[in-house]
């Protein structure tokens, strides 16, 4: 292999806004960046919940490798610190899901689940962990129409739920903007940037983390790969890319997945007398039944979270700017909901990229001799990107099992039109979307 030069991915924090799971954390400790040459067998590169999930499971079955974790900036700056804490056993959108695949994910998803409550409650970590469940709840004749769709899957898979009329939704929320709704047990919530950065101290011995180094090269050797970064470089005799929407820069899956932007406001603390208009508990999460609808959470210290607004992000993650902007109509969602909140602040504003294959297809396994990839898709990025982290390590050590054996049985993600077709179906798609789900936002 000839050297690859790699356009660095852009620190998260610099260009997304302001994280507000972040922002509500203690400073983290002072960063540790590569300098000088360091060998190890494994290199992992991304830190989010992919590459810790690999990189830990690599640490507990190879106790004498050394095992080098890299990013291009601190954890929890990118994906998965920046999401809306969702922790899921089972998921759906839409109306064409077969059974037999969501059965196929759950298993994945719950093995990916119960691999970070251990860890969570092994080493203590405080990231505002619940159990709360979520809410489905929609706003308008799309909505509407999902909601029946979701009670009648979750009937055919046997799984609990609880139906919820309008007054019950006005209820629990203080809202009159939810028709009606699902209560489904069985998820988690978090603090998404405080569980990675308590799973990144957690992290085995053996494995050493690098935070702001960008992989700025690539060469492939006789007897594996040596990566470059702006102070030093990491000789390896594999690597694994598990580096997001940016993975296509070291020319792994390019044209197999569809980066979108979705923004996010965090407000600061509800007062006391707001918070029992709520009678939900001390926080709920609430998912939207339509694709336009807004995902809602209150948060243990009484905020409100917001996200939506999806975005083509064929360049990776949203400039500043544009989280700025997008946030205005986050607040103006936030205003149909709760008009009486008018002089509630909105604490921070920020915006991130998830990547979507085309077919619920899989980024996973050896790419070429030596470099493995995985790309966590499409819904539940957190459970699935636990569990796929654990599996390819297991898999790159020889361990079968019957959850490798689900994994491995995902097609891989089909390839997508070239730009500017691509671009053209997803404008004209996610244009489809708002408009059907109109009153959902």
């Amino acid at each position: 292999m000839s050297e690859m030069v790699i356009r660095p991915a852009p620190i998260a924090s610099d260009l997304s806004g302001d994280n507000g799971w972040q922002a509500l954390l203690d400073a983290p400790p002072p960063v540790v960046r590569l300098t000088g040459e360091k060998r190890c067998r494994t290199a992992v590169i991304g830190a989010g919940i992919c590459g810790l999930s690999t990189a830990r499971r690599l640490g507990e079955l190879c106790p004498d490798d050394d095992i080098v974790l890299v990013d291009a900036a601190r954890v929890g700056d990118g994906a998965s610190g920046q999401n809306a804490g969702f922790l899921f056993n089972m998921h759906t959108h839409g109306l064409v899901k077969r059974h037999d695949v969501l059965e196929r994910n759950a298993k994945l998803w719950n093995a990916g689940l119960a691999d970070l409550r251990r860890i969570v409650s092994e080493h203590q970590i405080q990231c505002d962990w619940s159990d709360w469940g979520r809410l489905y709840g929609s706003a308008g004749p799309d909505g509407e129409r999902h909601v029946d769709f979701l009670a009648e899957t979750l009937d055919a898979l046997g799984l609990p739920y609880e139906r919820r009329d309008h007054e019950q939704m006005r209820a629990d929320l203080g809202t009159d903007f939810y028709l009606r709704g699902l209560h489904v047990p069985g998820n988690a919530m978090v603090n998404p940037a405080a569980m990675v950065r308590g799973l990144a101290r957690a992290l085995p011995t053996n494995v050493s983390l690098f935070e702001e180094t960008p992989v700025v090269a690539l060469n492939g050797e006789a007897a594996g790969c040596r990566l470059k970064t702006p102070e030093g470089e990491i000789v390896a005799d594999r690597i694994v890319v598990t580096a997001g929407v940016f993975m296509r820069r070291f020319g792994i899956a390019r044209g197999r997945y569809v980066p979108l932007a979705l923004f996010a406001i965090l407000t600061e603390p509800l007062s006391a007398k707001r918070r029992s208009q709520m009678k939900a508990g001390a926080e709920f999460g609430l998912l939207p039944t339509a694709a336009n609808g807004a995902t809602v959470r209150l948060t243990r210290d009484g905020r409100i979270f917001m996200r939506n607004i999806s975005r083509y992000a064929p360049d990776g993650p949203p400039r500043e700017a544009m989280a700025q902007a997008m946030s205005l109509q986050l607040e103006q969602a936030l205003a149909k909901r709760w008009p009486e909140f008018d002089d509630l602040k909105i604490a921070h504003r920020w915006g991130g990229a998830m990547a979507f294959t085309g077919n619920d297809g899989a980024i996973f396994g050896e790419t070429a001799p030596g470099i493995f990839a995985l790309l966590s898709n499409d819904v539940s990025p957190m459970t699935r990107g636990a569990a796929a982290g654990r599996l390819l390590a297991e898999h790159m050590e020889g361990i079968d099992s019957d959850l490798l054996a689900i994994q491995m049985s995902y097609p891989e993600a089909s390839r997508l039109p070239p730009r500017p077709f691509l671009d053209l179906g997803v404008a004209w798609k996610l244009r489809k979307v708002r408009q059907a789900g109109a009153g959902e936002f």
